[in-house]
């Protein structure tokens, strides 16, 4: 029997392998580590952005552009990443004219979670980054005195790309989840 660790005998076996065994373990550790790294930006969460003006903004020195709401699809130029955020948002502005009419403005993208704090670890001041759970999932209007005759609603849901051109009414989404549950009851 053996008293070494495993970790040691798998590492000694690395070094004693041959320069084809080697070209074959560096590959193969290479395809884990591109499986890990695709799992991990599998995990951020996903959500559809879109503005009623176009934005700019950089990202690792390239400029970006949100495109406009008024002209969205549930397409790969509406994606976005949310590494700071466990829900989407769409915000939805209807703003009530003096001659009677009403005029909607909606905008998606990530919620809001991020809360940075800066830390001293090391003897150094760090900035720590934490997702807080300050929403819960469906609509509420947003009361602002300011706002001048329009009302506004924003809609958080949770899952990648679950803020769409669909509705946030979670009474109906009960609702026929209970139907479907007592369908289903019936037919046992």
């Amino acid at each position: 029997m053996n008293d070494e660790p495993e970790v040691y005998v798998n590492i000694r076996t690395c070094i004693n392998m041959d320069s084809n065994q080697k070209s074959r373990s560096g590959v193969f550790s290479l395809f884990i580590a591109v499986i890990l790294v695709k799992h991990t930006l599998a995990d951020v969460l996903q959500c559809y952005k879109c503005s009623v003006s176009i934005e700019k903004y950089v990202v690792d020195n390239k400029t970006m552009t949100t495109p406009l709401c008024s002209k969205f699809q549930e397409s790969s130029n509406y994606m976005v990443q949310c590494p700071y955020s466990t829900m989407c948002l769409k915000s939805i502005s209807i703003l009530h004219l003096q001659n009677g009419q009403e005029k909607e403005a909606i905008t998606r993208g990530c919620a809001q979670q991020k809360n940075t704090t800066q830390i001293f670890r090391n003897k150094q001041w760090e900035q720590e980054h934490l997702v807080q759970e300050v929403y819960d999932e469906g609509c509420r209007p947003i009361i602002n005195d300011l706002s001048g005759g329009s009302i506004k609603r924003h809609c958080y849901c949770r899952g990648n790309l679950c803020n769409t051109a669909g509705s946030f009414n979670t009474k109906s989404n009960v609702l026929l989840t209970l139907f479907f549950v007592c369908s289903i009851y019936q037919k046992f």
